[in-house]
């Protein structure tokens, strides 16, 4: 074979390999942008830019191997056929769920379908391909930063502080460890010393034993800790996707008040384009870089698979370096901070940690675990596993999930660091605690969203704040984490505002009722459940159908689920501390139907004095004015010692 015969051979396979490789990495690159369209996620420009530079030169390489293709006489279609074929191997080998064969079939060949066009116009007009490979990213990426920018999506300018903080104020930390439920945390008494950082921090303070959260996922749960009102009442859930300005935010409450209001996160969801950032004067915005994100598209996921990727975290270790930056160029005479801290590192992708981390309780290569956690992953967007399957991803989740725990722990390090080498660890109040938790297998389910089970809704919680707060102090009856709000408000002495739905949690040190009602809900996460087919979820257990909504009801050990779905309602009763895994249903017991219908009037009475719509009820706007209560309904929760007045 001659030399030009060679360097001809080669320099085709580099152009149809390129070609190829844009085609389909336009196809691509538009389906995430549809995607961050449909999900309201914020731009992330330049990780989804990302996507093409990335699959493109692996797509020459490709070429450039089945150049040899060149050399049959019809080489000009088996070359690129081939590329399909290859692509479409790489599609099924990454796929989040492979039964959903369009999913990873489509991109390709519509992708072959643009390289075909573009190859025929090429021929006569190599321009109008050339400017089409150039302008057509730049038009899919600019559509997400106009709607963007058309929505106020980058807009931080909350209102100036109409009060100035007492002298010696507290800052105030407010923590999320997103993702880590109780149950793997070492201060709840898990066999792992998962948290060592956590169990000192709750030993200086009060740790809150049975803490459940308003919901199961971080934008309802976030936006219920930030206004102190269920998902019901501030309508950014899975229907909606949104916080409007209707109720105050804490940001905004300690903006008001004189403090000044950071926000530090590495979660998309906490940002302007869901309205979580509402009150925040500045955020870090370490989300940007999408590093959380990876799994959702199809050439990071390649690219990890392959060993090329230098993620290890999903952000969070810039988020420390963050704090420490601004509390290095913090003026000492600065006035007190608000702070938001949020760290996503128990979150899938599991994998996805510094080795010491993710390899702290299994010795499996990291091949392996990516794969199990790209199938655990799958299981939460319709996959339905086999016994083997389950058996094989079941406890490799569990050990990477407590590495997530642990890094998430060494993480919360960091930031006490910071107030600790400023030396102002002791005038902080210090609020640390999950908005939400996350199933590794039980009830054959994994992740969260969909389920109502303990596992995804009782978190972690403790407060540390030496002056008010006696160390070692255990508040064992359950509490709502809705409470947050009004708690941070009381320990500094800032009127809250009337729209909260959960007052303080400081009278339960004082063995007083707080923290009531414990109510969680969900709403249906359409974008989910769509990927489910009729009579298959997440698992097996009437507290996960992805369909429909759900409203829990928690009284000491036993707790109430009432379901709406496709026009029918349904009830649930578990006695938590005789079937902590939920498993055994007591509502059609005979004996226990009595104490279901007390429960089911008791939940009827709080949703009349906070103003619940039925689970049935159209979602709409929400007043701040505090709704009309009954007075049996008000005499009632007297009567029971819910309420004082």
């Amino acid at each position: 074979m001659s030399k030009s015969t060679v360097l001809k051979m080669l320099l085709d396979g580099l152009k149809s390999g390129l070609g190829f490789g844009l085609a389909v990495g336009i196809i691509h690159l538009a389906q995430g942008i549809g995607l961050i369209l449909i999900m309201k996620m914020p731009p992330m420009t330049w990780f989804a830019a990302k996507t093409i530079l990335m699959e493109a030169p692996i797509a020459v390489v490709v070429g450039l191997l089945l150049s040899p293709l060149f050399l049959h006489k019809r080489g000009a279609l088996l070359h690129p056929l081939a590329m399909t074929v290859v692509w479409i191997g790489l599609e099924r080998w990454v796929a989040v769920d492979p039964t959903k064969v369009a999913m990873w079939l489509a991109p390709s060949l519509v992708g072959l379908a643009f390289y075909a066009a573009g190859a025929r116009i090429a021929r006569k007009r190599l321009w109008i391909v050339a400017a089409a490979c150039a302008l057509t990213p730049v038009i899919l990426l600019s559509i997400p930063v106009i709607k963007h920018k058309a929505s106020g999506g980058y807009e931080m300018t909350p209102d100036p502080a109409n009060a100035t903080p007492p002298p010696g104020a507290p800052d105030v930390v407010f923590i999320v460890l997103d993702t880590v439920r109780a149950q793997n945390v070492s201060a709840y008494g898990y066999e792992r010393q998962t948290t060592p950082v956590f169990d000192a921090f709750a030993a200086e303070g009060v740790l809150f034993e049975q803490a459940t959260a308003p919901s199961t996922w971080s934008l309802p749960s976030h936006a219920s800790l930030f206004t102190g009102t269920l998902p019901s009442t501030h309508n950014a859930h899975g229907e909606t996707r949104y916080l409007d300005d209707t109720l105050p935010t804490i940001a905004e409450v300690m903006g008001q008040a004189g403090w000044e209001t950071r926000c530090f996160t590495a979660n998309t969801f906490i940002s302007p384009s869901f309205g979580l950032t509402r009150g925040f004067a500045w955020s870090d915005q370490a989300w940007i870089t999408g590093a959380g994100g990876r799994g959702f598209s199809f050439i990071y996921r390649l690219v990890d698979t392959l060993g090329l990727s230098t993620a290890d975290d999903k952000g969070s270790g810039q988020v420390v370096d963050n704090i420490h930056n601004w509390m290095d160029q913090r003026p000492a005479d600065a006035p007190p901070a608000f702070v938001f801290v949020n760290f996503l590192e128990a979150h899938w992708p599991f994998h996805q940690l510094p080795p010491e981390y993710r390899d702290a309780y299994t010795d499996l290569p990291l091949s392996e675990l990516r794969t199990v956690g790209q199938i655990s992953f799958g299981v939460q967007f319709g996959r339905q596993l086999s016994d083997e399957e389950f058996e094989r991803v079941h406890q490799p989740i569990v050990d990477m999930y407590d590495g997530g725990v642990l890094y998430t722990d060494a993480l919360l390090g960091g930031v006490l660091d910071a107030w600790r080498q400023r030396g102002t660890l002791d005038n902080t109040v210090f609020v640390v605690l999950a908005d939400h938790g996350e199933l590794v297998g039980e009830h054959g389910a994994f992740g969260h969203v969909s389920p109502m089970y303990e596992e995804d809704l009782r978190v972690p919680m403790a407060i540390r704040y030496p002056r008010l707060i006696p160390p070692g102090a255990r508040i064992k009856e359950p509490i709502s984490t809705l409470g947050t709000f009004g708690t941070i408000v009381d320990l500094v002495d800032v009127p809250a505002p009337d729209t909260l739905q959960v007052g303080s949690l400081m009278p339960a040190l004082a063995g007083k009722p707080a923290g009531m009602p414990v109510i969680a809900e969900r709403f249906e996460e359409e974008l989910l459940s769509a990927r489910f087919k009729p009579g298959t979820a997440n698992g097996e257990g009437p507290l996960l159908s992805p369909w429909g909504r759900y409203r829990t009801y928690r009284v000491g050990n036993l707790k109430l689920s009432t379901h709406y779905e496709h026009g029918e309602f349904s009830s649930n009763l578990y006695d938590l501390d005789k079937d902590p895994g939920e498993l055994k249903d007591r509502a059609k017991i005979s004996s226990d139907m009595v104490v279901r219908q007390d429960l089911e009037n008791e939940l009827a009475a709080w949703e009349a004095m906070l103003g619940l719509p039925p689970l049935d009820a159209e979602v709409g706007a929400v007043g701040s004015a505090p709704p009309e209560v009954s007075a049996a309904a008000r005499e009632q929760l007297k009567a029971l010692g819910y309420i004082d007045e």
